[in-house]
């Protein structure tokens, strides 16, 4: 009868030992990483009013008061305001004192953000925290953001390709809306050559390629359709030119939607 119950007590602890040795495996799993929490930019496209502040170097000077032409002569029941904070790049422009805190001290509807420094050789890879930054700091106060990835210089296509993958990547990161403007040149020039959308330096937006830019805006803004846009003479364009910018940049933000989905 000892030997049953010493066998019984033997048994007893190696069944404890065994739960205690699988109970200590499960909690030596190392734990997952948390990722942090990104959202998606508000869409402000429904509003009346639109208040529209733009950071960004010479190729964004002009846009502000195209925007302004769109809107008004498109959408009587709509307002629009713009300012410009003008800078080299994003970085600089963030680093000066105020900039940044422009963004949080009044309502605005809308955010464009151009300047992201990118190597054109596409050999050097340049910080985007200020630009990310830019961004949540934006959807933190229900300001839509949008990108605003440079078109191309004349005669180098694979660039606008090149700079707005750069944008997505952006986006990845902390989640935003992205004007496709060198997409949108791009479709344009391989049915338009001989649209002067440059000026002579090669690389700076001419007026009708400022109009091309503004269209885009002007639809991810509003939501409204560019190629709906009746002709207008306030944009100094040709009807037939004008139709034209306004198909094309409907069907590039058709392929390419600007902001994320849900």
């Amino acid at each position: 009868m000892l030997s049953k119950c010493l066998a019984f007590t033997l048994w007893m602890l190696i069944l404890f030992n065994l739960a205690a040795c699988g109970s200590g495996t499960t909690s030596d799993k190392p734990k997952q990483a948390t990722q942090p929490e990104t959202t998606n930019p508000v869409d402000n496209s429904a509003r009346a009013d639109y208040r529209v502040i733009i950071y960004g170097n010479s190729h964004s000077a002009q846009l502000g008061s195209i925007l302004k032409i769109l809107v008004t002569s498109q959408l009587p029941n709509s307002t629009i305001e713009t300012v410009t904070i003008s800078g080299r790049f994003l970085d600089e422009i963030v680093a000066v004192s105020g900039n940044l805190a422009q963004l949080q001290q009044s309502s605005w509807s809308h955010a464009i953000f151009q300047g992201q420094k990118y190597s054109q050789s596409g050999t050097t890879n340049y910080s985007t925290e200020a630009t990310q930054r830019l961004i949540a700091t934006a959807k933190s106060n229900n300001i839509m953001p949008i990108l605003f990835p440079e078109h191309p210089q004349r005669g180098n296509p694979a660039e606008a390709e090149r700079v707005y993958n750069l944008h997505q990547s952006i986006s990845q990161q902390e989640p935003s809306c992205i004007a496709p403007v060198g997409l949108v040149w791009n479709r344009l020039l391989a049915v338009m050559p001989t649209a002067k959308l440059y000026n002579a330096d090669g690389n700076h937006a001419s007026y009708a390629g400022n109009i091309l830019t503004a269209m885009t805006f002007y639809e991810i803004i509003s939501g409204e359709l560019a190629d709906a846009i009746p002709y207008t003479s306030a944009l100094e364009l040709d009807q037939q030119q004008q139709a034209l910018f306004g198909q094309i940049v409907t069907q590039v933000l058709a392929e390419h939607p600007a902001c994320p989905t849900p």
